[in-house]
Order: C-alpha cells, then sequence, then structure tokens
C-alpha cells in the first residue's frame, strides 16, 4: 500500500472496459460502485474496501482537481503496471506516446536509474544535500544521481525527480510531461525523505 496509514496489502487487478461515458462520468460510476462495497473516503491513502482508479481511458486526456487521465502516476507504478499489461499491452499513454508493455519493460529495467535535483533556486542546494545523505542506499535496484535542474533529463533515465520544500499541495500528483519528472514537496527533509520511500516503494513493487 502506498501511504503509511494505507493500512494492510491490497490486491491490485487490472480490466478492460467499453463504455461511452466519457472520463469524468466513468469515474462517477466507478465511485458510485465503490460505495457499494462501503468505501468511506476520510484519509488520503487510507484504508479501504474497494479502489477503483481510472488509468487510461482511450486517446482521451483529462485535467481537472477531481480527475486526471491517463492517471499521472501509472507510468512508475509497478502494482499498476504489472495487471495492466496482462490484459491491455498495446494501449498507448496519449501524452508519454508508449504502450502499456513499453511502460512496463521500461519500469522493469535494473538499475532504474532516477535523476534528483532541486529547483534552481541556490537556497535549495542545501535541502538537496541533505536529502541525499538520506537516501543514498536506495539499494542496487536504483541508481540515484543528482541532476542540473536546467539540463534535459538523460535518454538513458527512468525519472527525474524535483524536491522543494513548501507546504504539500493536498492534491499533489506527478505531472503527465514527457520529461517524465515527479516532483515531492514537503515541509521537512523526513517529510521529503518518507515520500521519496513511498516512491522507491511504488516503482521496486
Amino acid at each position: 500500500p502506498v501511504g503509511a496509514e494505507a493500512g494492510t496489502e491490497f490486491l491490485n487487478a487490472a480490466a478492460v472496459l467499453q463504455t461511452e461515458h466519457h472520463p469524468a462520468e466513468l469515474l462517477k460510476t466507478l465511485h458510485e460502485i465503490e460505495a457499494l462495497f462501503h468505501r468511506v473516503r476520510t484519509l488520503h491513502w487510507g484504508p479501504r474496501t474497494l479502489d477503483l482508479d481510472l488509468i487510461l481511458h482511450g486517446e482521451s486526456e483529462a485535467s481537472s482537481p477531481r480527475l486526471v487521465v491517463p492517471h499521472p502516476a501509472m507510468w512508475y507504478r509497478r502494482f499498476v503496471l504489472e495487471p495492466a499489461v496482462e490484459v491491455a499491452p498495446q494501449m498507448v499513454h496519449p501524452i508519454l506516446n508508449e504502450s502499456v508493455a513499453q511502460l512496463y519493460a521500461r519500469l522493469m529495467c535494473r538499475p532504474l536509474r532516477l535523476e534528483i535535483c532541486s529547483t534552481h533556486h541556490n537556497e535549495e542546494s542545501g535541502l538537496l544535500y541533505e536529502v541525499l545523505s538520506h537516501v543514498r542506499d536506495f539499494g542496487d535496484a536504483i541508481e540515484l544521481s543528482p541532476a542540473d535542474p536546467e539540463s534535459s533529463i538523460a535518454t538513458n533515465s527512468f525519472a527525474r525527480i524535483i524536491v522543494r520544500q513548501g507546504t504539500k499541495p493536498k492534491t499533489l500528483q506527478p505531472f503527465n510531461r514527457k520529461g517524465r519528472e515527479i516532483e515531492v514537496v514537503g515541509e521537512s527533509v523526513p517529510d521529503i525523505v518518507s515520500q521519496l520511500e513511498d516512491l522507491r516503494m511504488a516503482m521496486l513493487g
């Protein structure tokens, strides 16, 4: 489970649907199904009886406070891609322009190469150094290296993680950008490190 208060392990599965609903309409229907299974939304990333996510919707793109399609975290979450590749390997992420099978293959490369940087402001360079001192040992499966925020992400890198200090927005999500950037915002170094640990677990499974 993602998040410190998410509870015990989940059983993950993926399904392909044929629907005439627009993404927002389909999400409403999914929430109605969750309610039938007594889903109660009291805590973000908290324990739940059923969690139905809309990962892809054909070639559609949507962005609103309630719904982002494609799901902005699908491309780096093993627990999403592993079941999805079994049922929809040829389905294409309309922003990254890669199939589910290609996204999964990229995620499963070892070591998984990640770049990490702070925003370009000089006052945050110390923050990055302190964060790196806590996350250097991510294990053999991940290769973590500092990056220049002004340069493009390296072709052999899986993703770039951008860290900055501040109040974490309630709905912070990774960006659906071709640059494969994930922004991590926290009020303290331990808060940021905790989120990086969640990322590591989501990527490695």
